[in-house]
């Protein structure tokens, strides 16, 4: 009966952890952390673009890599 009490609890506290946790502001990924600051600025930018726009998440990734590839030319 004790181990059921203790699995419970356990049970109950790694549920809260991991609630618990807010996502905070966006980190740098691997490749942003690769590419030119100027182009990493670009991206960020292309990013918050497509968020303000509201652009699904699926078609995201596309949006930014044209909307880098304009500023580029």
């Amino acid at each position: 009966m004790a181990f059921f009490i203790a699995l419970t609890f356990a049970a109950a506290y790694f549920a809260h952890t991991a609630s618990a946790q807010v996502p905070g502001p966006m980190k740098a990924t691997a490749p942003e952390k690769m590419m030119p600051s100027e182009k990493a600025q670009k991206m960020r930018e292309c990013e918050k673009r497509a968020e303000q726009q509201k652009i699904k998440m699926e078609d995201r990734s596309r949006f930014v890599n044209e909307c880098i590839a304009a500023g580029a030319k």
